[in-house]
């Protein structure tokens, strides 16, 4: 360790923080209302933009079914979010966005940097704690359970798709939160797409702890 600082745990462990360490942190929080009903009808989405950012991934929370999904917009040099919904326009679903720490100067507390100057821990922001990763698919409902006095919040890593001609429709793979419990499955977004057979992809989920964020 060049620079930086080290925690002894009572249980021998250690928690490290140098100058190789450069998590993500909630760049911004918020609540996103979904304004558009999606093409089924009864589900609804919001898309936002915002420019600036590094390489953020969305977080997704909240106890009604939702996804999250961002793409990088090149011709604008920004970045695209957008939040689905099970419910319909209106619907409220808590979001994170995490991304490379950010400029701050706090005056206080502890900011550690590598040699090219870049931020690696600022010791006032919020960070991302890693609970969980899983893999999902839209034809089964998959319930994860994790300590119920915490906060949680999925990231979409893959987002998990359903297109069948058999059902006559396209899902998405949701996630919600209920006292501890992450529970994914399928929402219906849109028709079959005009595929004759079954298009399918599993998701990979990656649930975060947000308590007191």
């Amino acid at each position: 360790m060049t620079v930086g600082f080290q925690i002894f745990l009572a249980d021998g462990t250690t928690v490290q923080a140098d100058d190789t360490y450069r998590n993500l942190s909630v760049n911004e929080q918020g609540t996103a209302v979904t304004t558009t009903a999606t093409l089924a009808g009864g589900t609804s989405y919001v898309t936002f933009f915002r420019t600036g950012l590094t390489m953020p991934l969305l977080a997704v929370g909240g106890t009604g079914f939702a996804v999250g999904q961002q793409w990088f917009d090149a011709a604008n040099n920004r970045w695209g979010f957008m939040v689905t919904s099970a419910g319909g326009i209106g619907s409220s679903v808590p979001f994170y966005v995490f991304d490379v720490p950010f400029a701050t100067d706090p005056h206080f507390g502890l900011q550690v940097f590598n040699a090219a100057g870049q931020k690696t821990f600022d010791i006032m922001q919020k960070y991302l704690r890693v609970n969980d990763m899983y893999n999902s698919s839209v034809s089964s409902v998959v319930n994860k359970s994790y300590d119920a006095s915490r906060v949680y919040a999925c990231i979409h890593m893959i987002t998990g798709f359903r297109i069948s001609a058999v059902a006559g429709n396209t899902q998405l793979l949701a996630t919600r939160i209920s006292a501890g419990v992450v529970t994914s499955q399928g929402i219906i977004v849109d028709g079959a797409q005009g595929i004759s057979t079954v298009n399918e992809s599993p998701a990979t989920i990656l649930v975060a702890d947000v308590t007191f964020y």
